[in-house]
């Protein structure tokens, strides 16, 4: 195993460390389980959990996982789908003080569990692609395939919601988790304008990743390309 592919195979375990701590760190201080599972900050680090121990486990029966179009368009996807947590934590529900639950609302506990959930963890990831994985794989249709991940989220939440669900949340809606869903105080165009604003700025975002993907691939011919040369 050469030098790069320990430091990769060092952040990934690091990344997985993060993300479990972040989601148990939550999860063991809850007034309940059921709501705090149903948030999207929680699905979504379940979502890198899932991938990257996926991956360790694939990779043992498939040596070549990492070059393979699948692995490519998931690791796209788990990038934006915990980016989007941070970028909406930091822009719409810090300033709100925000709490997944009124149990970790104040203390160290709070700041810790949500230091990982909100922020380690989507940068972690970020970083994990930008420097451990090949460039030049994300395709231009991958972001309308990436956006089904996060936009059946409102579906799942007016469905749990509907069934008696509830959340106890500091700074978002008892009964829709964020203030942007929250239909009873907003309306039903207010949701709908969030949830546009939201996949507009997903979108363009996601798009925004495929071109540093394909600008980063052509540097990296480049540069292999006068490595080449100067070999001659």
């Amino acid at each position: 195993m050469n030098a790069k592919r320990r430091f990769s195979c060092a952040f990934e375990a690091a990344t997985i460390v993060c993300c479990l701590t972040g989601v148990l760190s939550n999860l063991l201080r809850t007034s309940s389980i059921e709501s705090m599972l149903s948030f999207y900050t929680t699905q979504s680090n379940l979502f890198v959990l899932a991938f990257y121990l996926g991956s360790v486990i694939i990779k043992h029966f498939k040596t070549d996982w990492e070059t393979t179009n699948l692995y490519y368009f998931l690791k796209g996807a788990t990038v934006m789908v915990i980016m989007l947590t941070f970028i909406v934590y930091v822009i719409s529900l810090q300033p709100l003080s925000f709490a997944m639950d009124v149990k970790t609302s104040s203390g160290n506990i709070f700041r810790f569990s949500n230091l990982f959930v909100h922020f380690i963890t989507p940068i972690m990831v970020l970083l994990d692609y930008l420097l451990c994985d090949e460039k030049g794989h994300f395709k231009m249709r991958y972001p309308f395939l990436w956006y089904w991940f996060p936009a059946v989220y409102p579906i799942y939440v007016y469905t749990y919601s509907s069934m008696g669900g509830r959340f106890f949340s500091v700074g978002g809606s008892k009964k829709y988790a964020y203030f942007f869903l929250d239909v009873d105080k907003i309306g039903m165009f207010g949701v709908i304008k969030y949830i546009m604003i939201i996949s507009l700025c997903f979108l363009f975002l996601c798009y925004i990743l495929v071109f540093i993907d394909k600008s980063l691939a052509k540097r990296q011919e480049k540069r292999s390309s006068k490595q080449k040369s100067g070999s001659i």
